[in-house]
């Protein structure tokens, strides 16, 4: 059988959760001596999958310390070197229809790729990540720079680069990514006027209040302001805020929420209030309509993924939550393919038990606040523990030797960026 004919199990997104999933389906499928009839396809809109944690670090980079080269090597790896040697067809390129009644996928080539074409499923798992979201504000697309991607890192980098004078930043977002990066800038910038604008009562609603008093104290220390209860209604040469309140700025960071990708719209999937795909316990996507039929078995995982808990209330999407809902996806595929194929009768699908996981907030230096379990460790012990969790991480994607020494070329940048702030 050659490769064309082979049934595909197709991977939409190589974020983090497309990504583990892939190549835990790769690895089964290798070992079970599945790879003459099954194949995994991945399709991405970009070459590399992205380490976005330490995206605050690289927008914050002296050039001095490092140039564009440097920081990408640290921070993007690409897709095919990761799944080198195992039954995976990388498609770079960018989707543009989805028929989960066809059972097939359109897709046009990026840059420097093949045109695109048609590729049919019959396992589909959907881990697009979701895209930054201005909520209709006028002028905030125009006026702002977003902050979701290594570019995205870079055009910040650059425009801070260019004031002459020390300028006046505004951080659109007072969740853990707008923290990050205020409190990155003003460690090592303390010129540099910074405030957090969040419409929510509080910065970092949501998270453990014992970690929200020790973030505060700290963005007080570096002198970051914060206004909270704010609401950006529109945004020209100054942000103009729902109390008729403005704010001069000199550069807008656009860190203020997501949405989901346009595709989903078309696809009659269940969906809840803020468009994302409502599935069941195993992370199985439901029709709109009962008559409804699926080409075929259709997964949602990570941001666009809608899980409730036991209170009926949707979970936060967070990295941590897409790798473990990529596991039980991956896990689902292989034990449907087995009893496919006769190897195994009356399996048992996995479920995701949703769970309060562990997190890192670094806010500027070597200084961290990380909540595990009860523990709450700040300063340089939750620094530490971040960087063993990145070197953990890598070593999952890439073998380790070859993780070990690029995590410490990124530990000695990031250290040298250090010293010179």
């Amino acid at each position: 059988m050659n490769f064309a004919e082979k049934k595909a199990i197709v991977v939409l997104g190589a974020g983090f959760g497309g990504l583990h999933t892939a190549i835990f389906l790769g690895r089964r499928l290798r070992s079970l001596h599945l790879v003459d009839r099954y194949k995994v396809i991945l399709i991405d809109r970009n070459r590399y999958h992205t380490y976005t944690p330490t995206l605050y670090e690289i927008a914050t980079a002296s050039k001095e310390t490092a140039n564009y080269c440097d920081l990408k090597s640290i921070v993007t790896f690409p897709i095919e070197a990761s799944t080198a040697g195992l039954p995976i067809a990388f498609l770079h390129g960018e989707v543009t229809k989805i028929d989960i009644e066809g059972g097939d996928i359109h897709w046009t080539g990026g840059a420097g790729a093949p045109s695109g074409g048609r590729v049919c499923f019959e396992y589909l798992i959907l881990a697009l990540g979701a895209e930054t979201n201005y909520y209709g504000i006028p002028g905030a697309r125009e006026h702002s720079l977003p902050f979701k991607s290594f570019l995205d890192a870079i055009r910040i980098r650059d425009a801070l680069t260019a004031f002459e004078e020390p300028p006046r930043i505004i951080i659109a977002g007072g969740g853990s990514t707008g923290v990050e990066l205020a409190s990155e800038l003003r460690e090592w910038h303390r010129e540099f006027l910074v405030t957090i604008v969040e419409a929510m009562p509080e910065i970092l609603p949501g998270f453990d209040e014992r970690v929200r008093r020790r973030i505060l104290s700290r963005l007080r220390r570096l002198g970051v302001a914060t206004a909270c209860g704010e609401r950006i209604v529109r945004v020209e040469d100054e942000i103009v805020l729902q109390s008729d309140e403005t704010i001069p700025y000199d550069l807008l960071i656009w860190a203020g929420g997501t949405r989901m990708p346009n595709i989903l719209e078309t696809m009659a999937l269940r969906k809840e209030d803020r468009g994302r795909i409502e599935v069941a316990h195993d992370m199985l996507c439901l029709p709109q309509r009962a008559d409804l039929k699926l080409a075929g078995s259709i997964y949602a995982i990570g941001d666009i993924a809608c899980v409730y808990d036991d209170d009926g209330r949707p979970l936060p999407g967070v990295a941590r939550a897409a790798i473990d809902q990529g596991t039980i996806v991956a896990k689902n595929v292989i034990a449907e393919i087995l009893e496919t194929e006769g190897v195994a009768r009356n399996i048992r699908r996995a479920a995701y038990a949703p769970q309060s996981y562990p997190y890192i907030i670094p806010v500027g230096g070597k200084h961290a606040i990380a909540k595990v379990g009860p523990l709450i460790l700040s300063g340089r012990a939750g620094w530490i523990l971040k960087g063993l969790v990145e070197l953990r991480y890598l070593s999952s994607i890439m073998p380790l030797r070859h993780a070990f020494m690029l995590w410490l070329k990124g530990l000695w940048i990031f250290i040298q960026n250090d010293k010179m702030g």
